[in-house]
């Protein structure tokens, strides 16, 4: 007769157990669909304001250089240095809503995965930087045959970029710029990182760098959405990887991040 009633809660309890375990299942699936659904809304409301915000930005432009072009000899310095300093903000604005839309928009179910040759992607990017910066080939050192990944070429192309646009940003203006670019690899994954001699992070910003509007250094005149770093961890995190930094303030920085391994099949000869 016990055993009877033993084996009846038993079966008793694990029943609520299974419903319980069901009730949570299908809240979790109204999570998802809702989440899913206020991701879908964000990403048509940044990208209707990005549409709308570009008209006035092209007429404030516009009109800013019709000053200059029409009035610019009765315009006293002063307001010549205004109107540059309206223009130097107009930027600002037009990248902050870009950066925006992209730190939005990008989904992994939207994008295309290839196969990658980082050492190529690399090279492309440092040919940019040297005509935007001014850069020296010197100030750079690139690992030898950096392996392929399998990832989103574009993003990637981004996060490369931003690190290394960033290390050249913050610069440190008494010693020669010097950044490494480079690969460990690991059984279960690639850590790429870019070292650099900067300014570093201070250390009460280190670990909140990759949230939005945090700055990645402390040297002024340094411009920019304060969303890049945000946006390459989020291309990171669609790859299945992870990024972290490790800085000392007046030492420089290095940013590490994870991608997978391209499997041997997906391999090919350089």
């Amino acid at each position: 007769m016990i055993d009877r009633k033993m084996t009846a809660s038993r079966q008793g309890d694990e029943a609520g157990l299974t419903e319980e375990v069901a009730r949570l299942r299908r809240e979790l699936r109204r999570s998802r669909a809702a989440l899913a659904e206020k991701e879908t809304e964000l990403k048509t409301y940044l990208s209707t304001l990005s549409h709308e915000i570009k008209t006035p930005i092209v007429s404030m432009r516009g009109f800013c250089a019709l000053l200059m072009e029409q009035f610019g000899e009765q315009i006293p310095e002063d307001g010549k240095h205004y109107l540059e300093r309206i223009g130097r903000n107009i930027d600002r604005l037009e990248t902050l809503v870009r950066d925006l839309v992209l730190l939005s928009g990008f989904q992994r179910d939207d994008i295309h995965f290839e196969t990658v040759d980082v050492t190529e992607l690399i090279d492309d990017i440092l040919v940019e930087h040297y005509h935007e910066n001014s850069a020296q080939t010197s100030s750079f050192s690139v690992q030898p045959d950096l392996p392929l990944v399998h990832g989103y070429r574009e993003g990637l192309r981004h996060v490369f970029s931003n690190l290394i646009g960033n290390a050249i940003k913050y610069r440190r203006e008494d010693v020669p710029l010097k950044v490494e670019i480079g690969c460990l690899d690991d059984e279960l994954f690639l850590k790429f990182y870019v070292r650099d001699n900067g300014v570093g992070i201070p250390a009460a910003v280190r670990n909140k760098v990759f949230n939005m509007f945090v700055r990645a250094g402390n040297k002024k005149g340094v411009t920019g959405s304060g969303l890049g770093l945000s946006i390459v961890r989020q291309i990171i995190t669609a790859h299945g990887g992870e990024i972290w930094v490790d800085s000392r303030q007046g030492r420089g920085s290095t940013f590490y991040f994870t991608l997978p391994i391209v499997s041997n099949a997906m391999r090919v000869i350089r």
